[in-house]
């Protein structure tokens, strides 16, 4: 397996000796002695601090900061889809050994598994000609912009992965700025080219017209090129159809045009806290990248939030460095490369590991700010807590369970709601909320949710209100373009272009849509195109918020009135009305819809009532069969997310999801 911890730890070159003595010279140019300089790191008023932590800075930029040979830090960043886990996979399969070939995909998660998307960011690392490189896997959905934004905080450089076929999406574009905004130095593999339909060249102009537009320089405009198959594992730096017999040419790329760490050895302990995960053995850990400084395994070190943040102290309990998929316990990490360690308890991501005697915070990490908010609460259902799988149903479990999440997802917000047992949760986007409910549902938590709502704010400059506004891409078959149009002009949408699709006979359309005006589009639009449409949203800007009301949603829901179990006479008279959820025989309660309405309005049944029993024979028998579940409509979170209207409530739980109406006489009243 691994190595002794000893060599597992790569050495820095060594710093040049400076003409002006190191550290002492510069404090000696500043008019700073060395013991003053520590005496008010420690004590002294803010005004000193600062004017103390100005001269800190003054003594970094002067401190000769020298290059590591042996460590790339490189983020994979793309689009839904276009293969950043495989490749990774490939990677480390081709440059481990025969144990590391046999670990599991980077996507561990069992929700990313079924869904087939990057949802945590995970780190990871391989050897190659003697270099190590830490390669950090990035979600590529925008709603997961939290993990994007802290994780490229860790890496000197991107790799930008782009489908051969589709080129450039909506995802694409908010990685890529992000890494601009952080003056990433950004490398193109343009994948999957083994595709019958792909076309690089476009692809690759696209890309150029991309950073282009994104107000990349001339030097980030002109990226190095590979072309590759990451299902495959081959890649080519000469053009698609010359393909080497595997990643080599990508990796070596990387190597020489990923820039290299560049660290302080000299300079105290600086790491910014960029994940945390958590063990059942050794409690929080802390994953973040060495900015200068070591750490050692039994040393104390200080945590600090920002400047302004108080220190607190800890001692280093465990340490590792990744290697492949794995964590590998050492003794020490210098500058330059990605650790994780445990001890600390009190740490949240965008706190700075610090020498406690002399504390040189970095600055913490900035987020944007969410644009959805839902109310989460205990579950007030007549068959609450029936399921055994159902442990946790209590807003005590809720509430520690929504606190930890927002620990490691700096995307979430969570507030007060309207009563002791509700919480208002913020986030990105309904796909974000959605994941973040399913987990809940395994882990054995009953919730009940609210329709899901946008977060409006004043501009800061004028005062004005304001909504969040998408960019959303849809590709289309070329003869149903007709239905996206139409679907996206009932909802105010603006179209902003139309160009053809990477498939044969399709197009590809965008729009700018008010955020709230989106939710539900999804699963509408799949309906509408028999599941032919492939839409995908970014956040584009604040906007005026626009008058008049648009329709959420054009068919009402199916609402019952009594209680007790479905019957097979009432659910066939349903059915004839629009699309029902349950089953004869399912259990049911007043205010529970039960299915979707034909029409826009909703509509009241009894679905528990019996067919009179007599010896008049009635017409129209023999209608359709809903005795098998597979009649019934199933219906995931997204599925209810983008049908909910304002008055209703999602019921949650490890087993069923139930919606009803908020004012359900059912339901039991919260306090």
């Amino acid at each position: 397996m691994a190595a002794p911890a000893s060599s597992q730890v790569p050495q820095p070159v060594a710093p040049a000796s400076s003409s002006s003595g190191g550290r002492a010279g510069v404090l000696g140019a500043l008019g700073v002695s060395a013991a003053a300089f520590r005496a008010a790191a420690v004590g002294g008023s803010r005004r000193t601090k600062r004017n103390v932590r100005g001269q800190r800075a003054a003594v970094a930029l002067k401190a000769e900061l020298v290059e590591r040979e042996d460590i790339r830090n490189i983020a994979i960043i793309a689009h839904v889809d276009h293969g950043k886990t495989t490749m990774t996979d490939k990677m480390m399969g081709q440059c481990g050994d025969a144990d590391s070939k046999k670990l599991a995909s980077m996507d561990s998660d069992t929700i990313e598994t079924e869904r087939g998307i990057t949802i945590l960011a995970k780190n990871a690392a391989l050897r190659y000609k003697g270099t190590k490189i830490n390669i950090i896997d990035t979600p590529g959905h925008a709603d997961f912009g939290g993990e994007v934004e802290r994780i490229l905080c860790m890496a000197d450089g991107c790799l930008l992965l782009v489908d051969a076929q589709e080129g450039p999406m909506p995802q694409t574009k908010f990685v890529l700025r992000k890494a601009i905004e952080l003056n990433k130095k950004v490398i193109v593999c343009i994948n999957k080219v083994d595709k019958p339909a792909a076309r690089s060249d476009w692809v690759l102009d696209a890309t150029f017209d991309l950073f282009a537009s994104l107000g990349a320089d001339d030097e980030t405009c002109d990226f190095p090129v590979c072309y590759a198959s990451g299902v495959n594992g081959v890649a080519s730096t000469e053009g698609p159809d010359k393909l080497a017999k595997d990643l080599k040419p990508l990796l070596d790329m990387i190597i020489e045009e990923c820039p290299k760490p560049k660290v302080d050895a000299d300079q105290d302990l600086q790491m910014l806290v960029a994940n945390l995960d958590y063990d059942d053995y050794v409690g929080r850990i802390c994953i973040g990248r060495v900015t200068s400084g070591s750490l050692k395994v039994g040393t104390e070190i200080g945590l600090m939030y920002g400047e302004d943040g108080a220190i607190r102290k800890a001692k280093i309990g465990k340490l590792w460095q990744f290697m492949d998929n794995d964590k590998i316990e050492v003794e020490e990490i210098t500058a330059g490369d990605i650790c994780a360690f445990s001890g600390m308890d009190d740490v949240t991501i965008g706190d700075t590991v610090v020498n406690p005697e002399n504390p040189l915070p970095l600055p913490p990490i900035e987020i944007d700010e969410p644009t959805v908010v839902m109310e989460f609460g205990v579950n007030t259902s007549p068959f609450a807590a029936m399921l055994k799988e159902s442990t946790k149903v209590t807003g005590s479990d809720l509430d520690k369970r929504l606190k930890k999440e927002t620990m490691t997802n700096l995307a979430l917000r969570v507030e007060p709601g309207s009563t002791s047992d509700t919480f208002k949760v913020k986030g990105r986007g309904t796909l974000q909320l959605g994941v973040l409910m399913e987990n809940m549902r395994r882990e054995g938590f009953e919730i009940m949710v609210g329709a899901p709502q946008v977060i409006y704010r004043d501009d800061p400059e004028t005062g004005a209100k304001q909504e969040p506004y998408e960019e959303a891409v849809i590709e289309v078959p070329t003869d149903m373009q007709g239905i996206v149009m139409e679907e996206f002009q009932k909802k105010s949408a603006l179209m902003k272009g139309m160009e053809t699709g990477s498939m044969e006979n399709s197009m590809i359309l965008a729009f700018e849509i008010p955020t709230a005006n989106l939710i539900g589009m999804q699963g509408k639009l799949l309906q509408r195109c028999r599941g032919q449409a492939v839409l995908n949203s970014r956040f584009s800007h604040w906007g005026d918020v626009q008058k008049g009301a648009v329709k959420l949603r054009e068919k009402g829901s199916i609402v019952n009135i009594a209680n007790g179990k479905a019957s097979t006479y009432s659910l066939m008279n349903v059915m004839a009305r629009g699309e029902a959820f349950i089953v004869p025989g399912d259990e049911v309660y007043e205010g529970m819809c039960i299915g979707i309405h034909n029409k826009e309005s909703d509509m009241t049944c009894n679905i528990t009532k019996e067919k009179a029993v007599n010896n008049t024979r009635a017409g129209g028998m023999g209608g359709p069969s809903v005795s098998k579940a597979g009649d019934a409509k199933t219906m995931s979170i997204d599925d209810f997310l983008g049908h909910m209207e304002m008055d209703e409530m999602l019921e949650i739980t490890p087993g069923p999801l139930r919606l009803c109406k908020k004012n359900a006489k059912g339901l039991k009243s919260r306090k």
